[in-house]
C-alpha cells in the first residue's frame, strides 16, 4: 500500500506492527497456557489414577495371601484335612488380623466344610458341617463355639458355584461379584483349589471381600475436590464410585455405568463403553465431554488385578476447575491491550514525526537511484547537497563515495553469486534461510522437493506454518531458543511435517548470519534426513527399557517369595512350645534373609549383575544381631573395608558363608564372657584376590575342615560354599578365632 506522506506510512507500520507483535505474543501465550493446564489436568489423572490402583492392589491382595496361608498351614499341618473342625482357630485368627475379609472358608471333596465369617455387626462367627446342614455359631475371641445361631439345611460345598468353577479351572480365580448374605453389599471371592500328594485335588479354599471399602476410599479421595471416580468391569458393570451412587437396583440387581442414578457417571460410561465397542482394552485413553455445558476430562485405565482380574478405573475432572483463572486472565489482557494499543498510536506518531523530516528532503534527492547489478544507474547529487555541513550533507557525501565502488563491488557480487547459487543449487542437502520471525527467505531446490513444496508455497512462508506445523511448544519455541542463545552456532535435531503430513526428523547444522551492527538477521540452516536413524534408536531405547523392567520383576517377586517363606516359618514357630526346636529355625531364616537382601539390593539399584557388597554385609549383621543377640550381654559387630562390588552369584554365596561363620560365633564363642566383639573386614588387593577376614574374642570356634569333630549344618555349608567359589578357608586360634576367606573376584 502506499501513502501519500512518508511520516503517516510509518505511523501505520508501526502501530500495525507493535498490534500484529501483540496479537501474535498473545495468541501463543493462549496457546501454551491451554497446553499447560491439560498436562496439569493430565498428571492429577495420574496421580489420582495411581493412587486408586494402589489401594486396589492393597484390598485386592490380602484374600489371595489368606487363601497362600491356608494351603500353607493345610500342608504343614496335614491332619487338619481330616478334622476340618482344627481350622476353626486359624480361620478366626486370620479374619480377626485382615478387617478388610469377611469370609474365610474351605471345603472338601468328602463334602466337608468349614468357615469363618465377619456378619454385620463386625463380629466373627465359624461355620461347619453337622449331619449334612450348615450349623453357623458364635464364636468368643479364642475361635471356640458358643451358642449356635442359624442352620441351612442340606448343605453340600461341592454343589456352590466358587467350588465348581475352582474344581473345573484348577487354577485361583476371582469369583463373578455378588451380594454378600450378611450385610447385601455386593462381594467378591478369591477361590483356590487345594491338592494334597495322597488324594490330588481335594478341596477348594475360598476367600470374600465386600466392595464397599473401594468405594469409601474412593469417597475419601475426592473429598475437597469436584473430581470423580468410577470403576467398571470391562462389561459395563459397575463396581464402585466416588460419589455413593448406588450399585444395586430395587430389586438387588447389579447395575451397569450407563444405568447409575448419577447423570455424570451414566454419560461418561456409555461414552467409554461405545469407545471400546463392549470389550476389555488394555490400553490408557483419554478423552473430553460436555455435560449440562460443562467441559470434562476423563482419562479411562485398565486395572489388571491378581489372579488375571481386569477392570477399568474411569477418573473424571471438570475443566472448568483449572480453566476459570485462565479465562480472568484473557479478560484482563483484552483490557491491557486497548490501553497500549492507544499507547503505541500515539508514540508510533511522535516517533514519525521527529524522524521523517531530514529524511523527507534527502528521498526526494535519491528517489532516482536504481541499483541493477547488471546496470547500475549513475548517481548525481546536486552541488547544494553536497556542500552541506549537516548530516544531510555528510549523507550526500557517502552515497557520491558509495557510487564510485559500487561498480567494482558489483562485478566482484555478479561472480560470487555465480558460484554460491551454483553450490547451492545442486547439492543433496537441504538449505534454508529463515527469519527470526520464523519467515523462510530462501529453500534450495532440494529441500522443496525433500518437502514436496513449490517455491511460491514455501517462500515468504513461517517455519511455523509449514515444515513445523505443531502446535507442540518445544517445536513452536525452537527458532526462539537458537536466535537467543549464546552460540554462532547451533546443530541439533527436530521433527518437521512434509507437505503430505509425513513427519520426517531432521539433522540441522545452523549458522547465524549478522548485520554490520552485530544484529541476527536470519538462520542460514543445513538440514539432513536423519529418520530411518533415530527410528533405530527409539527401537533399540524401548528394547533395553522392556528387559530392565522385566529383570526388576524378577527380582522383586524371588525377593517377595523368600519373604512368605521366611513368614510362614514365623507362623510355624508360633505354634511350636520347644525352644530348642525354634532356634534350629532361626539359622534357617537367616539364611533365607541373607538370599533375600541381594534381590531387594538388585531391584533397588540399577544394576543388574553387581551389588555393594559392604552394604550387603552390613544388612546381614544387622539381621544376626537383630535375632540372636542377648540384650544383657550384647555381642559387637564392627565391619570395615572400602565398597566392594560382587556379581549376584559370588554376592549370594559369600552372604552365606558369612551368615554361618557370624551365627556360629553369636551361638558358641562367647559363652560366659563380657566385651564380645567379632571384627570383619573386607578388602579386594590389585590382582583381583578377595579376602574377608572374621575375627572374634571368644573361646574360639569349632574347625570346620574336620569331619571327625564336626558334621553340622553350618559346617557344612561353609564347606561347600568355599568350594563353590574356588575360595579357601583359613582358621587360626589366638586369643579368639579368626576365619580368613580368600577368592579370585
Amino acid at each position: 500500500m502506499k501513502f501519500r506522506h512518508l511520516r503517516t506510512s510509518i505511523t501505520i507500520v508501526t502501530s500495525l506492527l507493535i498490534f500484529l507483535i501483540f496479537i501474535s505474543f498473545g495468541f501463543i501465550t493462549f496457546n501454551l497456557n491451554r497446553v499447560l493446564i491439560r498436562e496439569t489436568i493430565s498428571t492429577i489423572h495420574k496421580e489420582i489414577t495411581n493412587k486408586v490402583i494402589i489401594k486396589m492392589d492393597e484390598y485386592l491382595s490380602t484374600p489371595q495371601t489368606i487363601n497362600n496361608l491356608t494351603d500353607s498351614f493345610l500342608r504343614i499341618n496335614t491332619e487338619h484335612i481330616n478334622n476340618l473342625d482344627l481350622l476353626r482357630k486359624f480361620f478366626y485368627k486370620e479374619l480377626y488380623i485382615f478387617k478388610t475379609v469377611n469370609l474365610v472358608a474351605f471345603g472338601t471333596e468328602t463334602g466337608n466344610y468349614i468357615e469363618a465369617q465377619r456378619i454385620e455387626d463386625g463380629s466373627i462367627r465359624t461355620g461347619n458341617i453337622n449331619n449334612n446342614n450348615l450349623e453357623l455359631w458364635s464364636t468368643n475371641k479364642s475361635g471356640q463355639k458358643q451358642s449356635l445361631q442359624k442352620v441351612i439345611e442340606s448343605y453340600d460345598p461341592r454343589n456352590r458355584p466358587w467350588y465348581l468353577t475352582s474344581r473345573e479351572k484348577k487354577l485361583p480365580a476371582w469369583s463373578d461379584i455378588y451380594l454378600y448374605s450378611s450385610n447385601m453389599q455386593p462381594a467378591i471371592s478369591n477361590n483356590q483349589p487345594y491338592f494334597s500328594a495322597e488324594r490330588g485335588f481335594s478341596g477348594v479354599i475360598t476367600t470374600s471381600i465386600t466392595l464397599d471399602g473401594i468405594n469409601n476410599f474412593l469417597s475419601e479421595l475426592s473429598k475437597g475436590t469436584n473430581s470423580s471416580v468410577l470403576i467398571l468391569e470391562p462389561s459395563g458393570l459397575a463396581i464402585a464410585n466416588s460419589k455413593g451412587a448406588p450399585l444395586l437396583d430395587n430389586l438387588d440387581r447389579r447395575l451397569t455405568g450407563a444405568n447409575l442414578d448419577n447423570l455424570l457417571f451414566s454419560t461418561v460410561s456409555k461414552k467409554f463403553q461405545l469407545s471400546i465397542e463392549n470389550n476389555y482394552t488394555n490400553t490408557v485413553s483419554e478423552f473430553p465431554m460436555r455435560i449440562e455445558n460443562i467441559r470434562y476430562r476423563i482419562r479411562a485405565t485398565p486395572y489388571y488385578g491378581p489372579s488375571g482380574l481386569r477392570w477399568n478405573v474411569l477418573v473424571i475432572i471438570p475443566e472448568a476447575d483449572y480453566m476459570s483463572a485462565f479465562y480472568r486472565a484473557g479478560t484482563l489482557g483484552i483490557f491491557i491491550f486497548i490501553i497500549f494499543l492507544l499507547g503505541a498510536l500515539l508514540l508510533s506518531y511522535f516517533i514519525a514525526k521527529q524522524t521523517t523530516k531530514p529524511i523527507v528532503q534527502l528521498s526526494n534527492l535519491v528517489s532516482g537511484i536504481s541499483l541493477d547489478t547488471n546496470n547500475i544507474t549513475k548517481l548525481i547529487i546536486p552541488h547544494n547537497i553536497l556542500v552541506r555541513k549537516d548530516e544531510i550533507g555528510s549523507l550526500a557525501e557517502a552515497f557520491s563515495d558509495m557510487e564510485a565502488r559500487l561498480g567494482s563491488a558489483f562485478s566482484y557480487l555478479r561472480k560470487s553469486q555465480k558460484e554460491y547459487g551454483d553450490l547451492v543449487e545442486n547439492i543433496n542437502s537441504i538449505i534454508m534461510r529463515v527469519k527470526p520471525d520464523g519467515t523462510i527467505t530462501y529453500c534450495n531446490p532440494f529441500g522443496l522437493n525433500f518437502y514436496g513444496y513449490s517455491k511460491e508455497e514455501l517462500i515468504g512462508s513461517t517455519v511455523q506454518e509449514t515444515v513445523l506445523n505443531t502446535h507442540d511448544s518445544n517445536d513452536i519455541n525452537i527458532l526462539e531458543r537458537i536466535f537467543y542463545q549464546d552460540e554462532k552456532y547451533w546443530n541439533g535435531i527436530n521433527k518437521n511435517i512434509t507437505s503430505s503430513g509425513a513427519e520426517v526428523w531432521i539433522l540441522w547444522s545452523n549458522t547465524m548470519l549478522f548485520n554490520n551492527n552485530g544484529e541476527i538477521i536470519e538462520l542460514l540452516s543445513i538440514g539432513q534426513d536423519f529418520t530411518s536413524q533415530r527410528e533405530s534408536e527409539l527401537n533399540l531405547n524401548s528394547s533395553l527399557e522392556e528387559k530392565n523392567i522385566l529383570l526388576k520383576e524378577v527380582h522383586h517377586r524371588v525377593k517377595n517369595n523368600l519373604q512368605i517363606i521366611n513368614s510362614l516359618i514365623n507362623l510355624q514357630m508360633e505354634d511350636l512350645s520347644d525352644a530348642l526346636i525354634q532356634n534350629t529355625f532361626k539359622p534357617l531364616q537367616s539364611r533365607i534373609q541373607s538370599m533375600s537382601l541381594v534381590h531387594e539390593l538388585l531391584y533397588s539399584t540399577d544394576s543388574f549383575t553387581q551389588i555393594d557388597f559392604h552394604d550387603y554385609l552390613n544388612q546381614i549383621i544387622a539381621t544376626i544381631s537383630t535375632t540372636f543377640n542377648n540384650p544383657t550381654n550384647p555381642i559387637q559387630v564392627t565391619l570395615t573395608g572400602d565398597n566392594l562390588y560382587l556379581d549376584i552369584e559370588r554376592a549370594t554365596t559369600c552372604g552365606l558363608l558369612v551368615n554361618e561363620i557370624i551365627i556360629n560365633a553369636f551361638k558358641h564363642a562367647f559363652p560366659d564372657q563380657k566385651n564380645c566383639r567379632i571384627d570383619i573386614s573386607v578388602g579386594k588387593d590389585e590382582s583381583g584376590v578377595v579376602s574377608i577376614i572374621i575375627k572374634d574374642n571368644g573361646i574360639g570356634i569349632s574347625a570346620l575342615k574336620n569331619p571327625d569333630t564336626t558334621n553340622g549344618m553350618g559346617t557344612l555349608l561353609v564347606e561347600a560354599l568355599s568350594d563353590q567359589i574356588k575360595g579357601k578357608v583359613i582358621i587360626s586360634k589366638s586369643n579368639g578365632t579368626t576365619v580368613s576367606l580368600t577368592f579370585k573376584s
